[in-house]
């Protein structure tokens, strides 16, 4: 792991953003649509780029059991199945860590 963990957050596209956006209500009329604009921005489906520490910033979620939120374009139960699927294919030949920066791969 880097030294200084937190440094990602210096490079995050979201860095500037209204962070309430990233914490959609958990009504279920509200929370889709706020959730997939945050998702957007993380995936770069906003017509700029992907984020660039998009799986630090989902690494940091998983690796601390982050329950809120959308982290790294992912929910928590988004995260929970990935978490699952590494599980189940690939943690005979990577660690969680190295699966999820190399972009769940």
């Amino acid at each position: 792991m880097p030294s200084d963990m937190y440094q990602w957050r210096d490079d995050a596209k979201c860095a500037g953003v209204d962070t309430d956006l990233f914490y959609p209500p958990r009504d279920k009329d509200l929370y889709k649509p706020i959730a997939d604009q945050a998702k957007s921005i993380c995936r770069g489906r906003d017509g700029r780029p992907e984020c660039p520490v998009r799986y630090e910033c989902l690494w940091e979620a998983i690796d601390s059991d982050e329950e809120h939120g959308i982290w790294g374009g992912m929910s928590h139960r988004e995260r929970n199945a990935a978490v699952r699927k590494w599980r189940q294919k690939y943690s005979h030949r990577k660690s969680l860590y190295d699966y999820v920066l190399d972009g769940l791969k």
